[in-house]
């Protein structure tokens, strides 16, 4: 019979939030692909760039979500990378032509909520390498 894992409230809310994130960006690239697809597009390399780009996006992710599921240590640093990098963006939504505030409300809170959640010390722990079983 295999033990069961223990992961902390901490390490599941972060795994909750960056799975939210990873089938939002996964949608999105597929909206990409359907409206190329479809012939909406008004600049066929532009789309294929950022479809190919948010395909990468989404392997990354899928990657730093099962490290973080098995208590890779690694998983930390790529997931603290990946809010940085939200938070980047919903900087540049609150300027510019087509700022749009709730964009940036809706990257920065559940960034700010990981990155917060990721230095608590029962997530540390449990990010030390393997997941122990009780």
């Amino acid at each position: 019979m295999a033990a069961k894992v223990v992961r902390p409230i901490g390490l599941k809310l972060v795994i909750a939030i960056l799975g939210v994130e990873f089938a939002f960006l996964v949608g999105l690239d597929v909206t990409y692909v359907v409206a190329t697809l479809s012939g909406e597009v008004k600049s066929l390399p532009t789309m294929l760039a950022l479809a190919g780009l948010g395909l990468v996006l989404a392997v990354w992710l899928g990657f730093t979500l099962s490290a973080l599921y098995a208590g890779r240590r690694w998983s930390r640093n790529s997931a603290i990378f990946w809010q940085l990098m939200q938070l980047t963006v919903a900087w540049g939504s609150f300027t510019g032509q087509f700022a749009n505030f709730a964009i940036g409300i809706g990257l920065i809170v559940p960034s700010v909520a990981v990155i917060a959640l990721l230095f608590t010390k029962p997530v540390f722990d449990a990010t030390q390498g393997e997941i122990p079983s009780e």
